[in-house]
Parts: structure tokens; sequence; C-alpha cells
């Protein structure tokens, strides 16, 4: 009997051990994978942003005025490259860059975009907005794309004809770039959880589409100590947020900070910092 009690507690003593071992590793796996599933979406949104604002022309209006804040960024952001193969007054002939949106199959262009033309002036270049009414697939040549290499540049398998609301002619080869207004934002979920998400402008409707997550979730957007943009001039003095001239925005940064439970205080970081290409 006495054995048989000194094995049964041996046995007791050796499953508890391995039951504190295997809650503990369990407790470490569970952090190694919230650690990994929060680093790949600060990942993904350092991927996201840059693509999205470095090539944009604070100096040109693309950043709205009061629109740039520590929890949103409203931007006039291009969806489409093209090259300008002619036209009439009211359409336009375009050859659109392979690198660009949609350009391949369907060129993402809808009523209410803004088609920008670069043009030559006696001192330097300006670009010049036309309203675009509609964008359809046209049949054609492109003539200043005769050369192979340019050719393989720009989408010349489908040519499209896009519309305008303005009367104007472009120059052929004039390089055209299209924008539509879209809106960053660190936002609360129907979870209670808060994301980094974007809406795209419906001219349609004339307000914002409903926002679609990009990221997350993150540490509430509340203030200083949570998710948030931040913006700074040239010489890297801060532009407040909500600021009514935008123009002189250099860089926008965003602080990301992962959430975590309760049980786990540490939080993953990262700042990711762009400088935007088209100051001028």
């Amino acid at each position: 009997m006495a054995e048989v009690v000194l094995a049964m507690l041996l046995g007791a003593l050796v499953l508890g051990l391995v039951s504190s071992v295997g809650g503990r590793l369990q407790r470490q796996l569970t952090r190694d994978a919230n650690r990994l599933a929060d680093d790949q979406q600060l990942a993904t949104a350092a991927e996201v942003l840059p693509i999205d604002l470095r090539g944009l022309s604070p100096s040109s209006g693309d950043i709205a005025a009061g629109e740039a804040r520590d929890s949103s960024l409203q931007v006039r952001a291009t969806i489409a490259n093209a090259l300008a193969c002619g036209g009439a007054p009211s359409t336009l002939l375009i050859a659109p860059y392979l690198g660009s949106s949609g350009s391949s199959s369907a060129l993402s262009v809808q009523d209410g975009d803004t088609a920008w033309l670069l043009t030559d002036g006696d001192t330097s270049e300006s670009w010049h907005p036309v309203r675009v009414r509609a964008v359809r697939r046209t049949s054609g040549s492109c003539a200043v794309l005769g050369d192979a290499d340019a050719a393989k540049v720009f989408d010349i398998s489908h040519l499209w004809a896009m519309d305008l609301r303005d009367s104007v002619i472009a120059a052929a080869g004039a390089v055209v770039r299209v924008t539509r207004p879209t809106r960053s934002s660190f936002y609360r979920a129907g979870d209670g959880r808060w994301y980094l998400g974007l809406r795209s402008w419906n001219s349609a409707a004339v307000l914002f589409n409903t926002i679609q997550p990009v990221s997350g979730p993150y540490a509430a957007a509340t203030g200083a100590g949570g998710a948030r943009f931040q913006y700074y001039d040239s010489v890297g003095n801060r532009v407040p947020s909500g600021a009514a001239d935008t123009r002189s925005i250099a860089r926008v940064e965003a602080v990301l900070l992962s959430e975590r439970s309760s049980r786990d205080s540490s939080r993953d970081s990262l700042l990711v910092v762009i400088a935007l290409r088209n100051r001028r």
C-alpha cells in the first residue's frame, strides 16, 4: 500500500510539472503568434502607406486644406497615369502606363475624377486640371509611341477615350495623371477595436464610400499615446494637426502601435516615415 501511495504521489508531482511546463509553453506560443500577427499588420501598413502618399504634391493641393489630422489624412490620390495620344476638345485619347492602377484590364476611372495634363509654360511646367465625365475603351493607334521600348511601357493594346466635362485639347505626348480624393483614417470598428482604413470619394453620392480596413488592430487612436499621423515641413518643424495650410508639409509620419491583450502589456511599434517627392 505504501508503495502504491508513493507511486501516486510521484505521478501527481510529474503530472503537475508537465502541466506547468506545458501551460507556460502554450502561453509563450500564444504570445509569439500574437506578436507575429502584429508584425504582419505593421508590415502591411508600412508597405501600403508610402505607395499612396510618397508621390503627393502638397504645394499643388494634393493634401486637402485642414484635413491633415492626427487621426486622418485626406489626399488627392493618383489612380492612373497615361500619355495623351490626341483627341477632340471634349475627348482625350490616352495610352495608360502599365504600372498605373487598373491599366492592363479596365481603367479604374469614373465620373467625377480629375485628369491633370502636364503643360509647358514660358518658364516652367504646370499641371492643368480637367474634369472627367466617363472613360471607355476605343481602338486606334498612338503615334507618339512608335518606339518599341516606349510601347512596352504603355498599354497600347487597348487605348482609352476619356470624355471630359471641360473643353481642352491636349498636345500629343503630354503626360496625364488621374486623381481621386481618398481618406486614410484610424477608426474604431464595430468590434470595438482600432484599425487603419481607407475611404475613396463617390462622386455620384457626393460623399466618401464606406471605410475599408487596411491593417490592424492598433492601440486606440486617442491622442499622443495611440496610433496617429504626424506632419513636418522641409526643415523639420512640426505642422499641427488640422492646419489650414498644408502646402508646407514635406514629411508624413505614421506612428503604429500594435494592440496587446491585458495580460501582455508589451506592444510592438513601428514608425513609418514618408518623404514626399513633389514638394514644389
